[in-house]
């Protein structure tokens, strides 16, 4: 996988430009250990998460929304772009505060630095909004089934009306938005 990635990202660039590289796909699929990947076998790699910009829910009734409006409000693109993309665009460094999931609140403060290749990496890294400032989408995918078990090894007490609301968020992306139908590269995650 980290190799057909490393070859995609090495044919897209080009001299004295930078180049913004979304991998997106499911919870569990493997995104950040590609990305992780990615930046010990290339020189010059940022990471910018999605995971950074998910909005604190504390105030939704999460378990009482339509997957289509959990999907809206989950993650903040538009602040992920103002406060992030556009900056990097620009080879500014950015700071901005991320999202604590076990708080769920905004708590630290992240710098990014504007390195040869940005990597976008996470869930809705490559929905509609910010394909035009990507200049290439990996999706990393593997079976629902696989992805909730890796999700539930990660963190056991992830069983919760959350990730329920969670994985139908997910679910109605990938279904609906298709990411996978958009990428440059689609990776298939073994187990």
């Amino acid at each position: 996988m980290v190799r057909a990635a490393c070859s995609l990202i090495e044919a897209r660039q080009r001299d004295g430009k930078r180049l913004f590289v979304a991998i997106d796909g499911g919870a569990g699929a493997g995104k950040s250990m590609l990305a992780r990947g990615i930046r010990e076998h290339l020189e010059s790699v940022s990471i910018l998460r999605t995971d950074d910009f998910f909005r604190p829910l504390n105030e939704h009734p999460i378990a009482q929304l339509p997957a289509e409006k959990l999907y809206e409000l989950y993650f903040q693109w538009d602040r992920m772009r103002d406060e992030a993309l556009i900056p990097l665009h620009g080879g500014k460094t950015v700071k901005f505060q991320r999202y604590d999931w076990s708080a769920d609140s905004l708590l630290d403060w992240v710098s990014v630095e504007p390195n040869e290749i940005v990597l976008v990496e996470g869930v809705f890294s490559s929905r509609p909004e910010l394909r035009p400032m990507l200049d290439a989408i990996i999706v990393v995918d593997a079976p629902r089934d696989e992805r909730l078990r890796r999700v539930l090894a990660r963190d056991p007490n992830s069983v919760s009306d959350w990730l329920s609301a969670w994985m139908s968020a997910e679910d109605w992306y990938l279904n609906q938005v298709r990411p996978q139908d958009t990428a440059d590269l689609l990776l298939l995650s073994a187990e």
